[in-house]
């Protein structure tokens, strides 16, 4: 009985010994010792000045106005042998991402845009005048810039219409004829285009472009009919830069 009494003294003692010399030591650590527990505070303090370095990037350049971010578009539309007509549209940034790539010869920026467009235009054969017709198209861009001004772009169009345009048309009824008026139908035409083209020199956003698209006139007598038609003309911005 007293040997365990003993002994379980002596254990308190060497623990409560042991404890005292480990709070000891840690007293005597120097302050600057205790990474862990200052990382949370490092970490936190960087976070920071990033986000002001970035706000204050932001704050310190202007947003480009909607005028600055639309070009209007003037140019060809056909297919050169059988049918010509003249296209006027717009398109407008609508998002933008720039990547900057470092090469030997310096910095190189590539812009990838996303833009919404749209067109309306007027085509005929002047051979024939039989062939006279109104389209209208609407959709989205998506366009590659290089650090030269080069654009590479596709042009998806869900949105489409097209109106032929009969010449004089008559309707027998009976013992009854008569003159049809605004004779021609109504075609739902969807379309895709790739194309490419360059912005001038002294404004970023205004060039010529050159592109081939493919529509097609759906409930075409109970059909579709595909169309192959070019597009080519110059783009204008009525903002300097």
């Amino acid at each position: 009985m007293h040997l365990t009494k003993s002994l379980s003294g002596l254990s308190d003692h060497h623990c409560t010994t042991s404890y005292g010399q480990a709070r000891q030591a840690e007293r005597e650590k120097p302050h600057g010792y205790n990474f862990p527990s200052a990382l949370p505070s490092v970490y936190l303090v960087i976070v920071l000045l990033l986000l002001t370095a970035r706000l204050s990037a932001q704050n310190t350049s202007a947003p480009i106005s909607f005028a600055g971010r639309t070009d209007f578009k003037v140019g060809y539309f056909g297919n050169v042998f059988s049918n010509q007509g003249l296209n006027l549209g717009a398109e407008h940034l609508w998002r933008e991402r720039i990547k900057i790539k470092e090469r030997r010869k310096g910095p190189k920026t590539i812009r990838r845009q996303l833009l919404l467009n749209g067109s309306l235009g007027y085509s005929t054969n002047f051979a024939t005048q039989t062939q006279n017709g109104i389209f209208a198209y609407s959709g989205l861009t998506l366009r590659r810039v290089n650090a030269k001004s080069r654009e590479l772009f596709i042009e998806l169009n869900p949105l489409g219409f097209y109106r032929s345009m009969l010449p004089t048309t008559y309707e027998v009824a009976g013992d009854d004829v008569s003159r049809v008026s605004l004779p021609g139908r109504s075609y739902y035409a969807p379309s895709v285009a790739f194309g490419i083209g360059r912005f001038r020199k002294e404004t970023k956003r205004s060039g010529w472009y050159f592109n081939l698209q493919y529509t097609v006139l759906t409930d075409y007598n109970a059909a579709v009919l595909p169309i192959f038609s070019l597009h080519f003309g110059r783009k204008f911005n009525f903002t300097r830069k």
